[in-house]
């Protein structure tokens, strides 16, 4: 049952990141974008990408193991 509850609030967790940082992206201007080289086309494949090297380096320690 905890590990159920500690996916779900993972999950969760991980969509509203995605989602603000989507929101964030669509805020700027396509100058902006392009300084940063992202198309506009591309925030929501880029926001998932974003969160889940996040999430990686979140989860793994300095000898590249993985953080239980």
């Amino acid at each position: 049952m905890t590990n159920m509850v500690t996916a779900i609030t993972e999950a969760l967790r991980r969509r509203r990141n995605i989602n603000n940082t989507i929101s964030e992206l669509h805020s700027l201007s396509d100058s902006e974008l392009n300084d940063i080289g992202i198309a506009r086309a591309n925030i929501e494949t880029v926001a998932r990408g974003l969160i889940d090297i996040h999430r990686t380096v979140r989860d793994t320690n300095s000898k590249g193991e993985v953080i239980k």
